[in-house]
């Protein structure tokens, strides 16, 4: 098995994932999806508000 460290987008942590996961692996902890997920829940309503 070959591994490589990825760097999570929203707290900038190190993790080490499958090289077969790597493009699937996108953050670090389901904590950091979720923070993910709220930001672009904002986003949207935003882009609704200002259109």
């Amino acid at each position: 098995m070959e591994y490589v460290t990825k760097i999570c987008p929203i707290c900038g942590s190190e993790f080490i994932v499958l090289k077969e996961a790597e493009e699937k692996a996108i953050y670090c902890t389901l904590e950091c999806l979720l923070i993910s997920q709220e930001r672009m829940r904002g986003e949207d309503f935003s882009s609704l508000i200002s259109a």
